[in-house]
């Protein structure tokens, strides 16, 4: 049972989706799915919620390492939630804390990425071979065309760096996307055939 009704349930939804969005038949079928969806999303976060509050609050029972942490965690995500729970997410008071927290964290850590980025290129890039030096050609150029100062020490790497972006890039990015939608397509295949069922107990 713990594996044939998942596969099971898995099946007839693919079945009854694809048969609406390729012949457009039943859509008040497909949006009843789509609502569907919408509520197991939110049940799978609530069950995350219920899982985090657990190894958390194990954590400050038994005092572990940086449990003082633990509870600062579970004090600003039920704080949040009950905000959001009681005055809406519109609020402005709602809002604003999202804005002055996650906002500002979220810029800092791609600001600190970037330089991560730049100094394991530095150390990747090495041109040892003709495919390295052109691949470290076109970073150089990117980089210092992207760059205020590069652009204004030499103009013409505005428009070497955009045809590189445009062209070579992306060229490149359409293989790979392509790739994955395949990866994506095949992968979906073998879960409705049942060869895959990371769904059933074990991940079998």
């Amino acid at each position: 049972m713990k594996r044939s009704l998942p596969y099971s349930l898995t099946v007839v939804a693919a079945v009854v989706i694809m048969i609406c969005v390729f012949f457009g038949v039943a859509p008040n079928v497909q949006q009843e799915l789509d609502q569907w969806y919408v509520v197991s999303n939110a049940m799978v976060c609530a069950f995350g919620l219920v899982n985090l509050t657990s190894v958390h609050f194990r954590r400050i029972q038994r005092k572990e390492g940086e449990w003082d942490l633990s509870i600062l965690l579970l004090v600003i995500t039920y704080g949040y939630l009950i905000l959001g729970l009681a005055k809406g997410p519109t609020d402005q008071l709602y809002s604003w804390i999202f804005n002055a927290t996650a906002v500002p964290l979220g810029a800092t850590f791609y600001a600190l990425l970037a330089f991560y980025i730049t100094s394991a290129a530095y150390r990747a890039f090495r041109a040892k071979t003709r495919d390295a030096a052109i691949l470290l050609a076109a970073g150089i150029i990117v980089l210092l065309g992207k760059a205020p100062l590069g652009e204004y020490l030499l103009p013409v790497m505005g428009q070497w760096t955009s045809w590189i972006m445009d062209i070579p890039a992306v060229a490149a990015m359409r293989s790979v996307v392509f790739g994955a939608t395949l990866g994506g397509l095949i992968s979906a295949i073998r879960i409705l055939l049942g060869f895959d069922r990371p769904y059933a107990a074990g991940g079998e």
